[in-house]
């Protein structure tokens, strides 16, 4: 008999495990959403705390700061979709005090996440303390237990920068030409044989790496610090969106460099190392006599289909067949030896 009446009540709590179970799992043995909306249709984001509140909204498929900065939209899809996969489980709190001491109540909480689609609300939670690596406690505004979800709260940063789109100062599309302004001036153009600069021999690589600088340039923060009267460094550039200029000053006391673009109203800080790669002069990207081999470095002339060789050559000039390979080759116009350049 006593053996009957521990088999029922094992059997009644087996059932009370697969009833919570079924209310706190998905039918395919998942956790149970803590958040359910489509990322894709998110078009408004509003993250606040006290130490400040920054807010985002997507025009078209492109999403800005309110100061219509442009925004790291890779960043917001990364977030957007990890707080929308958020599985809730099993509530961590449910007391009031407990919420308070989780940091997801009204009076006490680290972030506040308001999501918009259109005129809808599809989320809006407190996010508080963490319990763990990459876990944050949880709770709806509206209310509720408190939860843990995969989420940290730097992954919400609460200043404008943290949500900043850093490439915003790299060229649009194609770089077609660069221009130093200033004292030395020089101009490089991009043609489909390489880059040309006017009577000048270059040396491609010294150039690609210094396009590559433009193309990788990178912002740190949004800066507000007060510029000397004069930059260090300008620039004219043209890419896809046509012309872009930037200067770059530098901050006597700290050394830091502010960048300033004819796209934005804003000054933006850049990485001093960056900044002093920028600062060549023609000579440095001018090939060295002795090492330019054919399709190393082109030309002015030569990109522009013009003779390489010194002087007009007519057509009883030119040597024939059996005299090519034992004739020396003629200088190439512009090709400055190293003590001139």
């Amino acid at each position: 008999m006593k053996q009957a009446w521990l088999i029922v009540a094992l059997a009644v709590q087996v059932a009370l495990i697969a009833l919570v179970w079924g209310v706190e799992w998905g039918d395919e043995g998942e956790l149970a959403a803590f958040l359910e909306f489509d990322a894709a249709k998110v078009d408004a984001i509003t993250v606040a705390g006290e130490e400040g509140a920054v807010s985002l909204a997507r025009n078209d498929d492109a999403w800005q700061l309110a100061n219509g900065l442009p925004a790291d939209a890779g960043k917001i899809d990364r977030v957007l979709e990890k707080l929308a996969g958020a599985a809730g489980g099993w509530p961590v709190a449910t007391t009031e005090s407990a919420m308070a001491r989780f940091e997801v109540a009204e009076s006490a909480h680290q972030r506040r996440i308001t999501l918009g689609a259109g005129e809808d609300i599809v989320a809006d939670i407190y996010l508080g303390t963490s319990p763990g690596y990459q876990k944050t406690h949880a709770r709806h505004v509206s209310g509720g237990e408190a939860y843990a979800i995969e989420f940290a709260n730097y992954e919400a940063g609460l200043d404008a920068s943290d949500w900043l789109k850093k490439s915003l100062l790299q060229p649009a599309g194609e770089l077609q030409s660069v221009t130093r302004q200033g004292d030395e001036p020089w101009t490089l153009t991009a043609t489909e044989d390489g880059w040309v600069a006017p009577d000048t021999l270059l040396d491609q690589g010294q150039v690609a790496t210094l396009v590559g600088r433009f193309e990788g340039l990178t912002v740190l923060d949004i800066a507000a610090a007060e510029l000397p009267a004069a930059p260090a460094l300008r620039f004219l550039t043209v890419d896809d969106d046509g012309e872009h200029e930037l200067a770059f000053h530098r901050l006597e006391e700290e050394g830091d460099y502010i960048a300033v673009s004819s796209r934005f109203a804003e000054r933006f800080e850049v990485a001093t190392y960056v900044v002093e790669q920028l600062d060549k002069a023609l000579a440095d990207l001018v090939a060295a006599d002795g090492d330019i081999t054919e399709g190393d470095a082109i030309d002015a002339e030569t990109a522009a289909g013009e003779p390489a060789l010194g002087g007009e050559q007519s057509a009883d000039d030119a040597p024939t067949p059996a005299t090519d390979a034992a004739e020396p080759a003629a200088p190439v116009e512009g090709d400055a030896s190293a003590g001139s350049a």
